[in-house]
């Protein structure tokens, strides 16, 4: 049986190789944003830098609001912090691509609908890896 250490340890392993797949998946979310805007005329590199922009901010905010948690326990932390990241990740989509607000949504849809799968897949990855490895 396991025991609560052994599952605090499996969930460290889980975090610590989370934090690699997250660099891996980056630029090949990186290539998905080129893909939508390939009719701009920003190069990959400046869809990078905007995707490393709101990856950091997202964990800028996530620190905040866990610091919150700890604080308060309260559930609605975590709505309040996806719903601000995502009028910010809006926001920040809308300056940096010059578009309209309908196509700025239509394409925030695809991109958060994009990212989902790719965090589901890159945390069953990461998921199997601390299994096997641990």
């Amino acid at each position: 049986t396991n025991t609560e250490e052994e599952n605090k340890k499996l969930s460290k392993e889980v975090v610590s190789y989370a934090s690699i797949a997250i660099f891996i998946f980056l630029p090949i979310f990186t290539l998905f944003l080129r893909f939508i805007y390939m009719r701009r005329s920003f190069s990959y590199v400046e869809h990078l830098i905007f995707v490393f922009h709101t990856q950091t901010v997202f964990f800028l905010l996530s620190s905040i609001f866990f610091l919150l948690w700890l604080a308060t326990h309260s559930a609605n932390v975590l709505a309040i912090f996806v719903i601000l990241f995502l009028i910010y990740l809006f926001i920040a989509m809308k300056k940096f691509y010059r578009q309209g607000v309908f196509k700025t949504f239509i394409k925030f849809l695809m991109i958060n609908f994009v990212f989902m799968i790719m965090a589901t897949i890159g945390f069953t990855i990461v998921a199997l890896i601390a299994f096997a490895i641990y």
